[in-house]
């Protein structure tokens, strides 16, 4: 049985009592693992029940094919049904699975099989398995979007106690990732940080989530971009005082202008900036949103291609010579801001 994503939530909230196996799958490990972990919940009142609950990994069923069927078709202390869990599952579980599905149907097993596996296309023979087969469910789990993050966000600090500004929320979900698990780990800083019974603020997200370390890279890569001179003054100098890395800061600016160039030249073809913008990935922090248009629609194509040849050969000067690299880094940025301002290109 095929569950689309927009069905995912509820199968998980009430996972089908006919369903003998499900499998959960998708790039976003963190919430494959959780929903595992929820309908394993629901199948037993403990799923750590040695009685009850077994865990495989797809590996040790390769090893001993006829394992999983065993595992399926044991009957548990008292009769009630079993759970086994499949970790890293792949392809290579696929006739296993079959195998032990048909056996568990003549048998009618009194058991669930969760089957946790990364992304898988849709050629993938466990995937296809596993949707065509009625006493089977596929359900994909995708990355979080901006939408997911601010949703889990809200709910996890709702549990805490705690409110949060709508400045602060964007700020929030400017920082999470595509991973579900590294997300909660990041809004549970936050509510450390913050504590019961508090509305947290921009500056608490800034201090509990916030990699000062890359907001100060980014105050100056963009002020490179921009031309301004005296706030890239202010940004390098607290770049270096953090313990920045001249490599690292080239490095950046370079993905910066990477990403202006790809859409400058859409620009010059005739593509809305917003168009054009929409598809970047990953998406303009919205904090940055203005100053990159600006310098998006200031900057030509041509103008950009020298800077990325600057900012390369400074790479290789870095990584090839004995140039002390603060300073080499620090000219080529100055030079590049120096380029915005003085249109000479």
């Amino acid at each position: 049985m095929k569950i689309s994503a927009g069905r995912v939530a509820g199968f998980v909230a009430n996972p089908d009592p006919g369903i003998s196996a499900i499998l959960v799958y998708g790039p976003n490990a963190g919430l494959v693992h959780e929903h595992c972990d929820s309908m394993a919940r629901q199948v037993l009142d403990d799923p750590n029940d040695p009685f009850r609950a077994t865990e495989l990994t797809g590996a040790a069923i390769t090893e001993t094919p006829t394992r999983l069927t065993d595992e399926l078709l044991a009957l548990s202390f008292g009769g009630d049904r079993r759970l086994v869990t499949i970790r890293d599952a792949t392809d290579s579980l696929t006739k296993h699975l079959e195998s032990a599905l048909d056996a568990g149907a003549a048998a009618e097993m009194n058991a669930v099989a969760l089957i946790e596996a990364g992304a898988l296309t849709g050629r993938s023979s466990l995937r296809k398995l596993c949707e065509k087969r009625d006493d089977c469910a596929a359900l994909p789990c995708y990355a979080d979007d901006e939408e997911a993050r601010a949703r889990l966000a809200r709910s996890l600090l709702s549990e805490a106690g705690i409110g949060i500004d709508p400045d602060a929320l964007r700020t929030l979900t400017g920082f999470l990732g595509d991973d579900r698990l590294s997300n909660r780990r990041e809004i549970e800083k936050l509510v450390l940080f913050v504590g019961p019974d508090q509305t947290a603020s921009e500056a608490d997200v800034l201090a509990a989530v916030g990699d000062i370390g890359a907001t100060t890279m980014d105050d100056t890569v963009f002020a490179a971009g921009g031309g301004d001179i005296g706030q890239l003054d202010r940004a390098i100098e607290r770049f270096w005082a953090e313990g920045g890395e001249p490599i690292g800061l080239i490095r950046a600016t370079q993905r910066h202008f990477q990403r202006l160039h790809r859409i400058a030249g859409q620009i010059e073809a005739g593509v809305r900036y917003e168009d054009a913008a929409r598809k970047l990935r990953p998406p303009v922090f919205w904090k940055q949103s203005g100053p990159f248009q600006y310098q998006a629609r200031n900057w030509s194509r041509g103008q950009l291609e020298l800077a990325l040849t600057r900012l390369g050969e400074a790479e290789l000067v870095l990584k090839t010579t004995g140039v002390p690299s603060h300073a080499a880094c620090g000219r080529t940025l100055y030079a590049i801001a120096s380029m915005r301002r003085s249109r000479n290109i």
